[in-house]
């Protein structure tokens, strides 16, 4: 799959519009939302004026300081501090952003004047009276009229991306006429700077008449210069800010809101409404306020100006440009895509192939016939998702949960990986390399049902007394219907689901269960054949022993009655118990120092009895009794499918692991 295929859509033209929820129509596809052109026209007209005045302003200072620089000897040196604030101020500010550009120019401000200060202090610099006051000033002003206009002018520029098309003749365009209205309004400025020094300033009236008019020209140009100039550098290093900042692209940013909030203004709007399985397929959402209360299952596919959209993350992270992206796309060039809200989100046909979705929220989401090959889904909420037709080949599940809404149906997968290593990539495969599953094998496992109770273990479960408990149940009232569905390990929890009939009160089988079960743990622990004698069991079980009176019991060994027998006769032991320290060792595979002790004393227990002398031997015998046992107790046997591999790779390699993996190889 390679996203989402493009279609041709009628257009519906609904620019302008005011949704409410009893006038929202389903279908939206090929829609054309946003501004009517006369809002969008306004809008610009605005912000160009506003854009003027401010370049006036800002060619009056620039004019100005030229003209004290270049003829006043008394305020030269406060101009020329000022401009070296403003420097400071400017370079920080495009590369190390507003707040250390205001720390920076404060710190240019006490250096200037305790520089200046110390220098008159030796005598090498003469002041005019009141110079600290006037370069104070000075200063302040010169930056608030330039933060005003550097950060307007940013501002204007972000709109003017919002507001037009991204294409790449557009933005030249807009760049050009907005250099060209700015030189032009700079201009205007440093000419009623000129005309405003001529009638205020008592050093230029006093020397004008002195002026040659080639000489008063040159004044006039050196304002003009000036003015135009620092707009300019302001309008030029705004542009560049936005550019090396990806503004208003960029997320979070404080600008990129204000833009998409005025660039929404008097659009079509669909705030707070529940657009939940609304079609915007090829849709032109630019400039459209999105801001809805719900968007279960909406379609986004095709859609273009959604970056261009104003919207917010309450219901899904749809301001983040990640998720816009894959909505509309229906794939994702960043791989990362962890710890994100994606509640509901629309993915059907999504290419998904090796994304990241660690700790995301994928609850409700439509992910019919994606391709989710080799993704990662640990801690993933896929509670209520729809993967029908989906392939999840190769995912990582650990940990991730769903429930009985999460819909599997016909599902493509040969493996699932269980766990993530240490180093982050996917282990502890099922079925075992080599193997897949079957088709609708997946499904079958993992499909919850809705009538399904939970029970949570702190400390691992004891199989042998859940087992017990199950059968007690059954027999005590038939009627709940009780039945194994998996075993799962989270985290460190481990949780047994049992299904049970519909009619069953789900709060009465999780009330009995709870209760019997510690009353078999206890029992399990001292009295196993009274366990047997009260479920009525021993009788099945002496007569399943029976059936392997002289049965070959793997290649080297043979069983008659309860006693397994080497083919040489030579030694024997038990079968039950040996198989109750094979089970025992299963059940406490977490536990090394434990299942260290266990099968070195059952190695030891058969090394001395002659029964299994070789490593060989021994490997087989306790293959065999695993297999016995799986066949005789589905517990048993759906605990080794599931949990098996995770508690063997947590075990040293030895006798017992070996013997673990090959039974668990031949029963998958």
């Amino acid at each position: 799959m390679q996203g989402i295929n493009k279609q041709s859509f009628q257009i519906k033209k609904i620019r302008g519009r005011l949704y409410v929820q009893e006038n929202l129509e389903i279908d939206m596809s090929g829609a054309l939302a946003g501004q009517t052109t006369h809002t969008k026209i306004l809008l610009i007209f605005l912000v160009t004026l506003i854009c003027i005045l401010l370049s006036i302003v800002s060619g009056y200072l620039g004019g100005i300081t030229s003209l004290y620089i270049s003829v006043d000897t008394q305020l030269r040196l406060g101009y020329s501090l000022m401009i070296f604030v403003l420097v400071s101020w400017l370079l920080t500010t495009i590369y190390q952003g507003w707040s250390r550009g205001i720390l920076l120019a404060i710190l240019a401000v006490f250096i200037s004047i305790t520089g200046t200060s110390l220098l008159a202090e030796l005598g090498l610099l003469e002041l005019p009276e009141q110079f600290f006051f006037a370069t104070s000033v000075l200063m302040i002003v010169g930056l608030v009229i330039c933060n005003i206009c550097f950060y307007f002018l940013r501002f204007t520029a972000a709109l003017f991306d919002i507001l037009l098309p991204k294409h790449r003749w557009v933005w030249i365009t807009s760049r050009l006429s907005s250099a060209l209205i700015n030189t032009f309004a700079a201009k205007v400025g440093s000419d009623v700077a000129f005309s405003a020094a001529k009638k205020n300033a008592i050093w230029l009236k006093d020397i004008l008449p002195t002026l040659t008019d080639i000489e008063q020209l040159t004044l006039t140009r050196i304002a003009i210069f000036g003015g135009i100039l620092l707009t300019l550098i302001l309008t030029l290093s705004s542009w560049w800010v936005n550019y090396y900042q990806d503004v208003p692209w960029r997320y979070p940013d404080l600008l990129r809101s204000w833009t998409l909030a005025i660039g929404s203004w008097r659009a079509t709007s669909f705030q707070n409404l529940d657009l939940s399985g609304v079609n915007f397929r090829g849709a032109k959402l630019a400039n459209t306020d999105l801001r809805a209360r719900k968007l279960y299952r909406t379609c986004f596919q095709g859609v273009t100006g959604l970056e261009r959209a104003r919207v917010d993350s309450r219901y899904l992270d749809l301001e983040n440009p990640r998720v816009q992206k894959l909505l509309t796309h229906g794939y994702s060039e960043a791989k990362d895509l962890s710890q994100l809200n994606l509640r509901g989100a629309y993915l059907q046909n999504a290419d998904l192939r090796q994304l990241d979705f660690t700790d995301t929220d994928l609850t409700g989401a439509d992910l019919q016939n994606a391709d989710l090959r080799g993704s990662i889904l640990v801690r993933t909420q896929v509670i209520g998702v729809d993967f029908t037709g989906a392939n999840l080949t190769g995912i990582c599940i650990q940990d991730w949960s769903v429930n009985s809404q999460t819909n599997f149906t016909n599902v493509e997968c040969e493996y699932i990986y269980r766990k993530l290593d240490d180093k982050g990539e996917p282990s502890d495969r099922y079925p075992l390399a080599g193997q897949n599953f079957e088709p609708r094998e997946f499904e079958s496992l993992y499909q919850e049902v809705g009538n399904v109770v939970e029970l949570v273990f702190k400390e691992g479960v004891n199989w042998r007394a859940f087992a017990f408990t199950l059968q007690k149940l059954q027999i005590e009232d038939d009627g709940l219907g009780l039945e194994l569905k998996g075993i799962e390990k989270r985290g460190d929890l481990w949780v047994v689901k049992v299904t049970h009939n519909e009619n069953a009160p789900k709060e009465i089988v999780e009330q009995r269960l709870n209760g019997v079960y510690p009353e078999m743990l206890n029992l399990l622990a001292s009295k196993e054949q009274q366990i047997n004698k009260l479920l009525g069991i021993a009788a099945d079980q002496a007569e399943a022993l029976k059936g392997y009176s002289k049965q070959p019991f793997g290649n080297s060994f043979f069983i008659s009655g309860s006693t397994i027998t080497n083919l040489a006769g030579s030694g024997q032991i038990d079968y039950d118990e040996a198989a109750g320290q094979v089970r025992s060792i299963v059940a406490n595979g977490g536990n090394l120092d434990a299942v260290n002790t266990k099968a070195q004393n059952l190695l030891n227990q058969l090394q001395g009895q002659s029964v299994a002398t070789t490593s060989n031997q021994q490997v087989e015998l306790i293959q065999q009794v695993i297999l016995a046992e799986a066949n005789k107790d589905p517990f048993f046997k759906q605990f080794l499918l599931q949990q098996g591999q995770q508690v063997t790779s947590a075990m040293p390699e030895s006798v017992m692991t070996t013997a673990m993996q090959a039974a668990i190889s031949q029963l998958s």
